[in-house]
């Protein structure tokens, strides 16, 4: 079958190719009795609006993307998971249609896979972006060319850049503080990637009280990116460091790692090691013993990114907006 397009509309209702068009923008101007006849026709013929070809002539296409870095093939964990869904019932409520897609800062201009091929050719009104790293080349093009956006983590390569963030250094030196007032002194903090800031944040965070309180059993290693890693630094961490009392796992759902290689072991949370998160995700309290972590108020984060990037997409409001939120813990029963 032949596509059905605007023009066959227009010959079947005996109206014009514009006067179709205003039927289909609700123009209010339009002869209630057009109006009908046209939505008849449109019915009948099974007409479809192409809705990128409307948005290439209206230079607007009501669609956002949300790009997460692809964490070597592991792409989002359960923090992203539930910040996307606060961010798709907002986008939903505003009229908003949400895409997600991998991106890396590394590879983006290359990479016809990467969301961010579309972005460059017109297909969304704006970006939310998760994982950026110094220097990253994507903030510089979005910013060249006058794109809305919002990064959820921080930018220190910029001044004038938008984004909300967890103060994670404060969240690394409260996760080492509450360790330590509840007896701990061998914390172990266990993060992802170097290169991304939110971990080296954090790690800076942890150091600096365990320099405060002269702890010398204080560790931190980087690459633990999911539960295995988790799992196979916690088994060796027990083996090498015998007075290790507490682990610090950036990632509530890497825990599970951490809960299966102390009980492998045949030691008990908390009386032997303590274990302390950070998400607050909501499985977090399902594991047992239920854990105890740092929350990072989700609804928070999703709300004033998506206001920040609204407000940039509608109003077109060059004022940047920065929102740290403050960290605190959720006391379950696993320190």
């Amino acid at each position: 079958m032949n596509k059905i397009t605007i023009k066959d509309v227009a010959r079947a209702s005996g109206t014009s190719v514009r006067t179709v068009s205003r039927v289909i923008n609700n123009d209010p101007h339009v002869k209630e009795e057009t109006r009908r006849k046209v939505q008849e026709v449109i019915e009948q013929l099974g007409y479809v609006v192409n809705p990128i070809a409307r948005s290439l002539r209206e230079k607007k296409t009501n669609m956002i993307v949300v790009f997460v870095d692809r964490h070597q093939g592991l792409y989002w964990g359960a923090f992203h998971n539930e910040i996307i869904q606060e961010l798709h019932r907002l986008t939903r409520a505003k009229g908003y249609r949400m895409m997600i897609s991998s991106s890396s800062a590394d590879s983006f201009a290359e990479d016809e896979n990467d969301g961010f091929y579309f972005l460059k050719n017109g297909l969304f009104d704006g970006a939310i972006m998760f994982d950026t790293k110094q220097g990253d080349q994507r903030i510089t093009y979005l910013k060249e060319h006058k794109i809305p956006f919002v990064i959820l983590g921080k930018d220190k390569s910029n001044y004038d850049t938008p984004y909300v963030d967890l103060d994670n250094e404060y969240a690394g030196y409260l996760g080492a503080q509450y360790l330590y007032e509840r007896g701990r002194r061998c914390p172990a903090l266990l993060l992802g990637d170097a290169n991304f800031i939110v971990n080296q944040e954090r790690a800076a965070g942890f150091t600096k009280f365990t320099r405060e309180k002269g702890l010398s059993c204080d560790t931190v290693y980087f690459g633990i990116t999911d539960m295995g890693s988790a799992y196979r630094q916690t088994l060796k961490l027990i083996e090498q460091v015998k007075e290790l009392d507490a682990i610090f796992i950036s990632g509530d759902e890497r825990g599970l790692g951490v809960y299966r290689a102390i009980q492998e072991k045949g030691l008990s949370i908390p009386h032997d090691i303590a274990v302390l998160g950070i998400d607050n995700v909501r499985l977090s309290e399902y594991l047992y013993p239920p854990l105890t972590t740092i929350d990072q108020p989700k609804q928070a984060f999703s709300q004033s990114a998506w206001d920040i990037l609204v407000e940039q997409m509608e109003q077109g409001s060059g004022s940047v907006k920065r929102i740290i939120l403050t960290p605190t813990i959720v006391e379950r029963q696993s320190v």
